[in-house]
């Protein structure tokens, strides 16, 4: 089996687990459908099944009958769970420094998903993307997000909120529990995986910050990263390019291929084998750079069009209410004013 396939390790399941414990129901069941055996989760460095992680959440949502378990689970979750990113994290001297901490630690949960946290004079924005720059379905990503910011929070030891919260699935149908713990702005159905944070929280300073106890971390991160072979994916590479090469006009395919040293019958071949193609990865980088700089608001809908290789605004409007199921309009105008005018 090709090591692309493997890249998940227990690290990612563990705090699930234990977060589905402490909500009173036992994980076994759960293992046996995903195919996981116990002593699997022992090892954090242990790799799972292709495919256990998405059937363990979607079985869990039914052995539950809670659809909202993703946010449950991170909310229950002990601590330790967490494995060193939660202590790197909770020994940072400020906000930021965890959040840094956490995306260079990120590769020991999984080696093909990637988490950027970028920062300008608005604040930072902390986002989660999977190979092409696709982002993961509801449970882990409501997971995810509701991790980082009950984290963020023990880090400033305030109850910070955030600026604006993206999720890439559609709007549930009862979102009030999602706005009471996220305290902002949802925007679902967005194409992205992320949180923007305030910059007056990321200055906060952790009044239990250890820097020996982080030094030590590091030290102790650096080592486990060592280990293990960089993982590269070819869509995560392609994506890349694009954000590299990002301009306007349409980026061809021999281009990409020509700029990852390989035939363009390669690239199609390489991509094919990661169920995907130059199309996918290409549509997806789109979607995300849209709702990015509509928010931003300092293009016009046209120039946004332009920006992204669409020759003609109907195109553009097109693609976006395929992407969405609202107009570029409708995701401008929602945008926070305080995200104007911000590098992110």
């Amino acid at each position: 089996m090709s090591s692309w396939k493997r890249p998940l390790t227990a690290r990612a399941l563990r705090p699930v687990v234990a977060g589905i414990e402490a909500l009173g129901h036992s994980p076994s069941p759960l293992f046996t459908h995903a195919g996981i055996t116990p002593s699997l989760v022992a090892d954090p460095d242990g790799r799972l099944p292709p495919g256990s992680m998405t059937r363990f959440w979607e079985r869990a949502v039914v052995m539950t009958g809670d659809d909202r378990l993703g946010m449950h689970v991170a909310l229950a979750a002990p601590i330790n769970a967490f494995d060193v990113h939660a202590y790197a994290m909770l020994s940072s001297p400020t906000l930021r420094d965890a959040y840094h901490r956490a995306c260079r630690y990120q590769r020991l949960i999984n080696e093909a998903t990637e988490l950027t946290f970028r920062e300008g004079p608005r604040g930072g924005v902390l986002r989660h993307g999977r190979p092409g720059g696709a982002s993961v379905p509801r449970q882990p990503a409501e997971f995810l997000v509701t991790a980082w910011l009950r984290l963020g929070r023990l880090v400033t030891g305030s109850a910070w909120t955030p600026t604006l919260v993206f999720f890439a699935h559609d709007r549930p149908a009862d979102a009030r529990e999602h706005e009471s713990v996220f305290g902002t702005s949802l925007r679902f159905t967005s194409g992205q995986t992320a949180m923007h944070i305030p910059p007056a929280a990321l200055k906060s300073a952790n009044p239990r910050a250890d820097p020996t106890l982080a030094a030590l971390l590091d030290r102790y991160a650096s080592t486990l990263l060592d280990r293990q072979p960089a993982f590269t994916t070819i869509s995560g590479r392609l994506r890349a390019w694009l954000v590299e090469a990002h301009g306007a006009g349409v980026p061809a395919a021999s281009q990409a291929a020509k700029a990852l040293a390989m035939s363009e019958r390669t690239l199609h071949r390489r991509l094919e084998a990661e169920a995907t193609t130059f199309r996918k990865v290409l549509d997806g980088f789109r979607h995300e750079k849209a709702v990015e700089l509509l928010a931003l608001r300092r293009h016009s809908i046209a120039e946004v069009a332009f920006l992204l290789g669409y020759s003609e605004l109907s195109a553009f409007y097109r693609a976006f209410r395929r992407w969405t199921s609202r107009s570029p309009a409708d995701v401008r105008d929602e945008a926070p004013d305080n995200l104007a005018d911000s590098d992110n």
